[in-house]
């Protein structure tokens, strides 16, 4: 069974999304872009009793009725005169939480890594943030190391849906063969 995400560990990816939207979003539109990026599974994907939402969609609108952006002081809730104009905004805490630690995220979001590593990898992230200490450093010694240099890329997956029924309706005979020049990807 994988590993249920809390709260805590969704603030991050959150801030992040704030920040690809001009420092704030709409509730809806995190819940559908958190959605995306972290694709959850197991527990976090049963719809609740007599809900129209699962567990990771309400876990989502907690950060906002257990008021965990504020408590951090990472974001502020806006509340406007309708429902829909309600949105949350990243403060400058949230800017500088989301800066010392966007390496570590953009290596998480742009690899293809499942739900439960993605939830581990922010576990510990928030864990250690009240541990975190600087380091000494001596200016006298010169090192320089290789360059980590990271690359952030739109992916597009196929359907496997689509993918079982391409290969059911090739298949002949348990095999699939090319309908143009017969190659046989079993034999290849």
């Amino acid at each position: 069974m994988s590993k249920r995400i809390t709260e805590t560990e969704l603030i991050l990816p959150s801030l992040y999304l704030m920040t690809k939207n001009d420092g704030k979003i709409k509730t809806s539109d995190l819940i559908k872009d958190l959605r995306d990026i972290m694709r959850p599974s197991g527990e976090d994907i049963k719809i609740l009793a007599g809900r129209k939402d699962d567990k990771f969609s309400q876990k989502v609108r907690n950060l906002k009725a257990h008021d965990t952006f504020e408590r951090f002081g990472y974001a502020k809730y806006n509340d406007g005169a309708s429902a829909r104009n309600n949105y949350v905004e990243i403060t400058e805490n949230g800017r500088k939480h989301l800066e010392e630690n966007k390496d570590i995220l953009k290596y998480l979001l742009t690899n293809d890594f499942d739900y439960a590593d993605i939830a581990k990898s922010l576990i510990d992230i928030e864990k250690n943030q009240s541990e975190r200490k600087t380091a000494g450093f001596d200016e006298n010694i010169i090192i320089q190391e290789g360059l980590k240099k990271y690359a952030e890329t739109s992916v597009y997956r196929r359907s496997v849906k689509l993918r079982n029924y391409a290969i059911e309706y090739f298949k002949h005979k348990n095999e699939i063969n090319c309908s143009c020049c017969s190659f046989d990807f079993y034999d290849f």
